[in-house]
């Protein structure tokens, strides 16, 4: 009997899985669940979640091989496509940022050419949109799926089921007047009146969240001497909007570097898991040890000029941000957009910056064998400085921060820190109270990013209530156990009883459970990364000698998919 797989979930990781799964040589019977009205997308590139002001902050070719690149399905798209979306055909490259919905577009593009190109193989690829699932439940050696709104009669019975959900964000995120616990939809944030307006972080996810509220009130326009300039409408006399962080500091703009990686010369993946092999005990230090190295050798005159000699795990990140946190943060950010275009002119690359880069996933391997100790040492300060360094942001979009201040409607505020925002005794929005004093905000909006989910926020509660999910934890140096969040997962994703036990045929590539262990999972790679773990341990379980069984199984009743939005 064929084997029957259930993909819930349909974003990159979802695309990426079924990618794999189609290469199996045996025949695979594969059913897609998307939630949305639009399958092959995702949360962090779907239309109406997201608004066409939001950038992606990755270019073409940094995504992982599909059936098209980013950069030659731009090419194919028609010039009234592109207007919309302010892309100019002669400036389309592979090194370009675009609106997150056009990222979007170009998945579902993907998706549907994965599709067709089922059609063509052995295998049977399903997909029902609009598809919610509710619960998932053993049964004896299969999963079963509940529907909502579904036919009880219906029989969704599956050999291998994979959680792609992706990110988890709440689909109302104003959890009382003018306090939004998430930035997304974006939907909803335009329904925010013209007023003080906090948002908390300052990373890409706060930026979009700025600039949803921006474009709400007025647009950004280049002048005659191609300098940016946002105009605000006549309903927003009241807008001003303020970042929040703890440093107060603004993302960097995305320099250049060689793409695929260069290979480490001291922080690599060998050393690293020969000190792995060791133990826990000292990992933390010795993996700083090798960093150390590597920015060392990258770039001496950097190494001297924060001195990284004297320098450790636990105070590296002051020095990382001690340059820039003695200058005006809308000055740091005027300055690093103009060496950032002069690098990316020049094909300069910032060493000390690019051996932080190309280090930061071999670090994070080694977070899962961390102790618990270590691993709360980790987090406080120096996870911090990886994060910084990928996640800088397009260009334009500093551009857009930098215009937004110099027409008085945008500043940044450091909280330090101890601060504490409430809505106590306010009919709407929040008070701030910092170490720059109390402010009164008519709208909070917290875009912090995504937030570590845990075992209670799981849907699928019949898995839980059978005891075959468990909360992540580690070890402390005492040898006790301590809660970390996340669900506890082995390497290729599948959920494990008791520590060490694997669930197999049940995969959980879900990023919002993954963060307690992979700091660094969010993006694109990832993804990929994550589809391809799954669709491989899988392919590996088909192709085992397995006993010959008979079932009866109905047959499930799928909506057809659509033709691409």
């Amino acid at each position: 009997m064929n084997k029957r797989i259930a993909i819930v979930g349909s974003g990159p990781t979802g695309i990426y899985a079924l990618q794999e799964l189609l290469t199996c040589s045996a025949k695979l019977h594969i059913t897609i669940f998307e939630r949305s009205e639009i399958a092959g997308k995702g949360t962090p590139y779907q239309r109406g979640i997201n608004d066409p002001s939001m950038l992606s902050n990755i270019p073409s070719v940094e995504i992982p091989p599909l059936p098209q690149t980013l950069y030659s399905w731009l090419l194919l798209q028609s010039d009234k496509y592109l207007a919309d979306y302010d892309v100019t055909r002669d400036q389309i490259s592979d090194r370009a940022f675009y609106p997150r919905v056009v990222v979007g577009d170009y998945f579902r593009s993907q998706f549907s050419t994965l599709i067709d190109r089922a059609s063509s193989t052995r295998h049977e690829v399903q997909v029902s949109e609009s598809c919610e699932v509710e619960d998932i439940t053993p049964v004896d050696d299969m999963f079963k799926l509940t529907i909502a709104g579904g036919n009880l009669e219906d029989n969704y019975v599956f050999d291998y089921v994979v959680a792609a959900t992706g990110h988890s964000f709440p689909n109302n995120p104003e959890t009382s007047p003018g306090f939004f616990e998430a930035p997304l939809p974006a939907t909803a944030l335009k329904t925010i009146p013209s007023g003080e307006v906090a948002v908390l972080g300052t990373s890409l996810s706060a930026i979009d969240a700025i600039m949803t509220v921006a474009t709400t009130y007025g647009k950004f326009r280049r002048t005659k001497n191609g300098i940016l300039e946002y105009r605000a409408s006549k309903s927003s006399s009241r807008l001003h909007m303020t970042m929040m962080s703890r440093k107060g500091l603004l993302p960097e703009a995305d320099f250049y570097f060689p793409i695929p990686y260069l290979e480490p010369r001291f922080c690599t993946e060998q050393a690293v898991g020969d000190r792995i092999r060791l133990g826990s005990s000292g990992l933390l230090d010795d993996l700083f040890d090798l960093f150390k190295q590597e920015v060392a050798i990258a770039d001496p005159e950097y190494a001297a000029a924060i001195g990284l000699d004297e320098l450790t795990a636990d105070n590296f990140a002051e020095a990382y941000y001690g340059v820039r946190d003695k200058i005006e943060p809308f000055e740091w950010a005027r300055q690093n957009l103009v060496e950032a275009r002069r690098n990316y002119s020049d094909k300069r690359t910032v060493q000390w910056r690019y051996a932080i880069l190309i280090t930061h996933e071999i670090i994070e391997a080694a977070v899962d064998c961390l102790n618990a100790d270590d691993l709360e040492r980790f987090n406080r300060s120096f996870k911090s400085i990886f994060a910084d360094d990928y996640a800088t942001v397009p260009h334009l979009s500093i551009e857009r921060l930098l215009a937004l201040h110099e027409s008085g409607r945008l500043e940044i505020l450091a909280l330090g820190n101890d601060s504490e925002i409430s809505s106590d005794g306010l009919t709407r929005g929040v008070t701030v109270n910092s170490a720059c004093g109390r402010r009164v905000f008519d709208t909070f909006i917290d875009a912090t990013g995504q937030k570590n989910r845990s075992v209670a926020d799981l849907p699928f509660r019949g898995l839980v209530e059978r005891g075959l999910i468990s909360e992540g934890w580690t070890i402390t140096t005492t040898g006790n156990q301590r809660r970390t969040g996340g669900i506890d997962l082995d390497a290729q994703c599948r959920p494990l009883i008791s520590g060490t036990q694997p669930i197999r045929r049940l995969f959980f590539p879900a990023v919002a459970y993954l963060l307690h262990k992979r700091p660094f999972i969010q993006g694109i790679t990832s993804a990929a990364e994550l589809g391809k773990v799954v669709a491989h341990s899988i392919i590996a379980d088909v192709d085992r000698p397995q006993r010959s069984r008979r079932r009866s199984v109905k047959k499930v009743q799928i909506v057809p998919l659509e033709a691409a939005a």
